[in-house]
């Protein structure tokens, strides 16, 4: 076995690329119980490609890693393939693209202190997705420290934020009295019992196993991140920590909201995916392409136990 080449057809190969895309839609629509007539299922399908798809968009336009890889888009492709809660869960899909659109506007705002644009437009999107998911809303503050770390963070940035969620609100108000009917504008409003709505965590055995080692491969990125990225460009060891920093957050909603565990699954597998991206792609150690060809062969595994208990 060669593992170099196939280290190479999982991280940069054209036809790889689209071998997973057709798996993960022939997936979607042979399930045993699809149900070919629901919108939910053909829009979040849609939705999950285009974000796999803006991953490697994203990673051109700003060259966060700096090597030739589609490991970012085919990860994304793998957790959102595996288990079938995420395919219907249109809000869910809806969350996680306005989700990396605010990635673009905080990457574009590097080290620019005038970037009240892109800090207006970031809480815009999120208040726009919370009115289908409220805790979309956790992560104003989050890109708010993303402003801080990226040299950016000022009052004018700071009051940009809020300006959005202010407009909408104002906008759906005024829609409210011209039809008379004020429960449009508190039904939209954020509800606590919504908004910070804990339980424990209630994962099947094979969700379990399949978000262990996609934890544990997180802290394992984390502590090489820390411990041997003294080489990189700052550019890049801001971005990274940003999305870990994100993916913690996520990870913390994750196991405490169990209510949205398919939601949270969405969202957070984008930073996740960037990160094991960058950790296959940044290493030509024989272990770690051996390590790679074990990640994708564990979450095939899984998806398939997955589909077998349905």
């Amino acid at each position: 076995m060669n593992i170099e080449k196939i280290y190479k057809l999982f991280s940069s190969n054209r036809l790889f690329l689209l071998i997973s895309v057709t798996a993960f839609i022939a997936v979607r629509l042979y399930s045993f119980d699809t149900q070919w007539d629901s919108p939910s299922l053909w829009g979040s399908l849609v939705i999950q490609i285009l974000i796999a798809f803006y991953l490697l968009q994203m990673n051109n336009v700003f060259n966060i890693i700096q090597t030739r890889t589609f490991l970012p888009s085919i990860f994304y492709l793998f957790f959102t393939g595996i288990n079938p809660i995420y395919y219907y869960d249109i809000k869910g899909s809806v969350a996680a693209f306005c989700f990396i659109l605010c990635y673009n506007y905080l990457f574009d705002s590097y080290q620019k202190p005038e970037s009240q644009v892109n800090a207006l437009n970031i809480s815009l999107l999120l208040v726009l997705g919370s009115l289908l998911w409220s805790p979309l809303l956790f992560f104003i503050p989050v890109f708010w420290i993303g402003f801080y770390n990226f040299k950016c963070f000022n009052p004018r940035v700071f009051f940009s934020s809020l300006t959005s969620f202010i407009i909408v609100y104002l906008i759906i108000f005024t829609l409210s009295l011209l039809l008379d009917n004020e429960n449009i504008f508190f039904s939209l409003l954020p509800h606590f019992e919504k908004l910070f709505l804990f339980s424990k965590p209630d994962f099947t055995i094979l969700e379990w196993l399949s978000w262990g080692i996609i934890f544990l491969s997180f802290i394992i990125i984390g502590i090489y991140l820390y411990m041997f990225n003294i080489s990189e460009r700052v550019w890049t060891v801001s971005s990274l920590y940003y999305f870990y920093l994100s993916a913690l957050v996520g990870f913390v909603f994750l196991f405490t909201q169990s209510e949205y565990k398919s939601t949270w699954g969405i969202v957070i597998s984008i930073p996740l995916a960037f990160l094991c991206g960058y950790a296959f792609s940044t290493s030509n150690k024989r272990v770690m392409q051996y390590l790679l060809l074990l990640f994708v062969l564990f979450f095939i595994g899984i998806g398939i136990a997955h589909h077998l208990n349905t």
